[in-house]
């Protein structure tokens, strides 16, 4: 009964934390098929990393935010290797849950 409460005020307090947004449909459609290399991307970005054996070019999965906006944040104060990565990106992750920090490998490191 206990883990139940405490897990029903952390979700509470994830949704209370991620900004409401009102989208239309049209944009809702563009942000679905926006392409890989944009920020504030809506969907995990294609090819992953660990999906396709390392083969570059791919996205590398680097960590989790509860926000679009610490997201984007954290990628531009903790620069990427520039000899390995050549963009990040920012998308939804864990079923809109969280968003996730995506590096673009462009070279094997």
């Amino acid at each position: 009964m206990l883990l139940r409460r405490a897990f029903a005020a952390l979700a509470m307090t994830a949704a209370l934390a991620v900004p409401a947004t009102t989208a239309t449909a049209a944009e809702a459609h563009q942000n679905r098929t926006a392409p890989a290399s944009t920020t504030g991307l809506r969907e995990s970005p294609t090819p992953d990393c660990a999906d396709n054996g390392g083969r570059v070019p791919c996205y590398e999965y680097q960590t989790w935010f509860w926000t679009f906006a610490n997201c984007e944040d954290y990628a531009k104060n903790h620069p990427m290797d520039p000899a390995v990565y050549d963009r990040h990106v920012c998308a939804v992750f864990t079923d809109g849950a969280t968003v996730g920090l995506w590096y673009h490998k462009y070279r094997a490191s």
